[in-house]
């Protein structure tokens, strides 16, 4: 079995992030670099049938590529993960994000949760809310999609892509 989710990939940004979440007091336990993204469906734990099927239907899936500001923090108490994300978003996002979730769902997978908020978590195991000034001014260029695994080992968890999609609009007849 394994863990998986589907989430933007923020690779070209994960430097800046870290470099700006380390020059302030943070909450919590500190999410490496390699691990950051933008969430846009948690799966849980699936079989490798279900793992094939996500991905040959994943592939099939539109959205077009997507400008996210990243210009506000909070926190997820009953996780207890401090994030950084939009104030506002594409609501393309949403809808994708919903889509993906529902991908999962016809396949047992998922939570059921159905409030959206896209997010990049920062830290883990964060007992109250991240300072919010300055706010933070990143800009997220989506143009792919991942389907990733959670490996944990010894040194922690690490998220490993598995399939990479790029963002595309439909092309109508």
């Amino acid at each position: 079995m394994a863990r998986l989710f589907f989430a933007l990939p923020a690779d070209n940004l994960a430097d800046a992030i870290i470099r700006w979440r380390d020059a302030r007091p943070w909450p919590g336990q500190a999410v490496p670099a390699a691990n950051l993204h933008l969430t846009l469906a948690f799966l849980g734990e699936a079989d490798e049938k279900q793992t094939r099927e996500l991905m040959q239907q994943a592939a099939k899936l539109h959205c077009p590529p997507l400008t996210i500001e990243l210009d506000a923090c909070g926190w997820f108490a009953r996780a207890k993960a401090a994030w950084i994300g939009p104030e506002q978003w594409p609501n393309e996002l949403s809808v994708f994000a919903r889509e993906l979730q529902r991908l999962g769902s016809r396949l047992g997978l998922g939570n059921g949760e159905q409030h959206y908020h896209p997010h990049v978590t920062l830290s883990r195991k964060a007992t109250e809310a991240p300072q919010d000034s300055p706010a933070p001014r990143f800009t997220l260029l989506a143009r792919e999609f991942c389907l990733y695994q959670s490996v944990s080992s010894e040194q922690g968890v690490r998220y490993e892509p598995l399939a990479r999609w790029p963002l595309r609009k439909r092309i109508h007849p």
